[in-house]
Formats: C-alpha cells, sequence, structure tokens
C-alpha cells in the first residue's frame, strides 16, 4: 500500500501544468455558461429595477410626542422647599377646584391668614366701602409672616383714613368760616343802615347850609355862623365816606371768607383723595402679597377630578421647590391628541393631512402596537428644539392592535410622520437628479 501511495504522488508531480492541452481546458470557458450567465445577471438587474418602481418606501421624520386631551391631569408643584404640615386630603379622594390640598411650613399662622383674606375680601374701597373692617378683636395680633409688613402698611393707611373721616376737620372748618360770614353779613346791614343815615343827615345839612348861605349874604347872620354851617357839611360828607369805608372793608372780609371756604374744601378733596389713594394702593398690595403667599405655601386644587399622591407620603416630609406632588386627574378629559416637537431638520416636509405613528414608552409597540394619527397643524413659531405640531387621533387612545390604552396621565413617545411614499427607484435617482440640477446653468 505505501509502495502504491508513493506511486500516485510520484504522478502527480510529474504532470506538467503549464502544459499546451491543460492551458486549453482551464483557460477557454463553456460558451453555454458565458451566454446563460450574462442573461441571468440582466434578469436579476431588471427584476431589481422593475420591482423598485413599485416597491415603495416611506420617507419618515421622527418627533417627541405626547399624548394629552382637551382636559390633561393638573400637576401641583411645589413653589417653597420647606416641610408640609398639613395634608388635608387624602389619596384618591375627589377635590374641587380651588380646594387646599396641603400647607407648606412657614412663619405665618394659617387661621389668621384665612382670617385676613376673609377681612379682605369683604373690603372694597373701590366702592366706598371703608366700614367693613372696624376693631376687630383679632385685627391687632394676627401672625402673618411675609404679609406682616404689607398688613402694617394697609393698617395704617386705614388708620389716618378712618381718622380723617371721624375728625371731619375741614367740615367743622367751613361751617365757622359760614358762621363768621353770617356775623360779617349782619355787620354788613348795620353798616348799610349807618350810611342811609348819615347820607340823609348830609342831605339836612345841605338844605341847612342852603338856608345859611343865603342869610349870610343877606349879611342877616354873621361870616362865623356861615362857616360854621360848611365845616358841618364837610364833617357830614367824611362821616359818609368812613361809613362807604366800612361797607367796602367788610364786602372784602366776606369775599376773603368765602374764599377761604373754597380752599377748605380744596384741601379737603385733595387730602381725601391722597388718603383714599394710598389706602387703595396699600390694599392692592395687600392683596398681591396674600396672593403671592398662597402660591407660595398653599397647595391649591387648579381643577376639580381625582387627587394622586406623587412625591408625598405623610405630613412633616421635607420638599423641594420644583417637586411634584400631587396630580389631580380630572372626570372628562374631551378629545385625545397628540403634541409634536418636529426637528429642526426635516420639519419643512411635514404638512398637514400626513399620516402619524407614535410609538409609546410606556407600551412597547411591538406588544400593544402603535397609536396612529393624523397631522392637524404645524406652528410657525418655533421652541427651542424645533416647531410645535398638532395630531389629531380619530381612534383615541386605541392602538392598531385595538388595545385600550389606560389614560389617567399624560404618554409620551416618538411619533413617525410618513412624509413622503416615494419607490425605490425614485430614491435611487434623487441624488442624479440633484447632481444634474446642481451643475445645470445658474
Amino acid at each position: 500500500m505505501e509502495t502504491e501511495k508513493i506511486d500516485k504522488k510520484t504522478d502527480s508531480q510529474n504532470i506538467n501544468l503549464r502544459s499546451e492541452e491543460i492551458h486549453e481546458i482551464l483557460g477557454v470557458p463553456p460558451k453555454w455558461i458565458v451566454r446563460w450567465g450574462i442573461t441571468l445577471i440582466f434578469i436579476v438587474i431588471a427584476i431589481v429595477f422593475i420591482g423598485s418602481a413599485f416597491f415603495r418606501y416611506p420617507d419618515i421624520v421622527s418627533a417627541p410626542a405626547v399624548i394629552t386631551s382637551e382636559n390633561p391631569p393638573s400637576v401641583i408643584i411645589s413653589k417653597a422647599s420647606g416641610k408640609i404640615t398639613n395634608i388635608f386630603k387624602t389619596d384618591g379622594s375627589t377635590v374641587i377646584k380651588g380646594d387646599t390640598i396641603a400647607v407648606i411650613e412657614n412663619p405665618a399662622n394659617l387661621k389668621d391668614i384665612k382670617y385676613l383674606s376673609g377681612l379682605v375680601l369683604s373690603f372694597n374701597p373701590q366702592r366706598g366701602n371703608f366700614d367693613t373692617i372696624q376693631h376687630s378683636k383679632r385685627f391687632e395680633n394676627l401672625i402673618l409672616g411675609d404679609v406682616q409688613s404689607q398688613f402694617n402698611v394697609f393698617s395704617k393707611a386705614y388708620s389716618e383714613y378712618q381718622l380723617f373721616i371721624k375728625q371731619n376737620y375741614h367740615e367743622i372748618k367751613i361751617k365757622a368760616i359760614e358762621s363768621q360770614i353770617k356775623q360779617y353779613n349782619q355787620y354788613y346791614n348795620r353798616l348799610l343802615s349807618q350810611r342811609n343815615l348819615t347820607q340823609q343827615d348830609l342831605e339836612l345839612s345841605k338844605k341847612q347850609f342852603v338856608r345859611d348861605s343865603q342869610l349870610y349874604r343877606q349879611e342877616v347872620i354873621p361870616a362865623l355862623e356861615y362857616e360854621r354851617s360848611q365845616a358841618t357839611i364837610l364833617s357830614k360828607k367824611q362821616s359818609l365816606e368812613g361809613a362807604r369805608l366800612n361797607l367796602s372793608s367788610t364786602a372784602i372780609d366776606i369775599e376773603k371768607l368765602k374764599q377761604s371756604i373754597i380752599d377748605t374744601r380744596l384741601e379737603q378733596e385733595s387730602q381725601s383723595k391722597k388718603l383714599k389713594e394710598d389706602l387703595i394702593n396699600s390694599y392692592n398690595q395687600l392683596v398681591s402679597s396674600l396672593s403671592a403667599w398662597e402660591k407660595t405655601y398653599l397647595l391649591i386644587a387648579p381643577s376639580s377630578g381625582r387627587l394622586t399622591y406623587m412625591e408625598v407620603w405623610s405630613n412633616l416630609q421635607e420638599v423641594k421647590s420644583g417637586d411634584r406632588l400631587f396630580t389631580i386627574n380630572p372626570e372628562n378629559r374631551g378629545s385625545v391628541f397628540a403634541q409634536l416637537t418636529l426637528p429642526f431638520e426635516g420639519a419643512g416636509k411635514v404638512k398637514p393631512g400626513q399620516h402619524v405613528n407614535i410609538k409609546l414608552d410606556g407600551y412597547p409597540y411591538l406588544e400593544f402596537g402603535m397609536v396612529e394619527g393624523i397631522v392637524q397643524s404645524v406652528s410657525s413659531g418655533s421652541l427651542e428644539k424645533g416647531y410645535p405640531a398638532i395630531v389629531s387621533l380619530p381612534n383615541g387612545a386605541l392602538t392598531s392592535y385595538k388595545e385600550k390604552l389606560n389614560f389617567e396621565r399624560d404618554l409620551t413617545g416618538i411619533a413617525e410622520v410618513t412624509t413622503e411614499d416615494i419607490t425605490l427607484l425614485q430614491r435611487l435617482f434623487n441624488p442624479l437628479k440633484y447632481l444634474i440640477k446642481s451643475k445645470g446653468p445658474k
């Protein structure tokens, strides 16, 4: 056997691979292989081109999506850091819009804040309603924390205005001036009567002087009596001028008193207006301060619905500003839709009416299917991460697998917008189209 193996190995070594016979067999393939091989390759290429003209490959723009509704769940976020001193509602309870759910620890007394809020609501300075806050027993001993300083300003303005109304200084002063005017009028009337008497006396003296003048010319009376009669006339005229001066002086005093009344009324209106404006401004600032305190330290239900705890489990728990503490799910969510944030790249291809498939994070699409929708609108304004868009969901939260999703909260996921459903052949020729147009005449 070993001899036969040695003989075969010797024979194979004696074969000349470069002989003409071997080269002819290996160098020239059969013609039928070449002919049918080329035909087969051509058929395969033709099938690929024909298939690419019929098979479509959609162009997709992906964007983050949130499925929400007309009445989405309300999230209550902490606006301050501290301990939760009171929780008034239990997990799963029904709350009404405006209910106080919890309080964050602060220097103010909640009862005093509510008491003051009730007083402030009943006090309406715009309508001249200044008597609703009277000497309350608790008015001076309220523990208000951050609101205290603004309350002190309001309390001072209110006290000053009440004192101004109570004293009624200007009205009393006006009545006193009016009384003076009345007395001056009486005095003026007496002066007027005195002037009339002086006028009559002067007329009589003039008649006597006329008679004395005739007698003096007839030398019946001496010059001394004539001069005395003339002096009497002058004295009566002087008395009449004095009466007239007193009348004018009294009339001037009366007008001054009338002007004083006008000035007093102007001063009254000006002071009343200033005190009222100070009161209204301090009232508005107090209302703003109370509102800011409530927004900071009170966790108030922004809507009605079922309350759900998020990052809260007990009283005296430490929370930080920005923590999401509670969620309120409304009973009626309304119509369902999706909000997209289209990326800047490719956003121009998204148009209303295009089909959208949404793959949800909480529901794997291979198990639950996808939510289908239609692009309803695309905003012309942009955000930091892209353009907002609204997608209507004809089937609501029903997936393509006919699975009804739990919609107690907003659902997040990735939306795939089918912008163009073009064939593979068109996609193949798009680069050639670009090259032809870019090298064409400009």
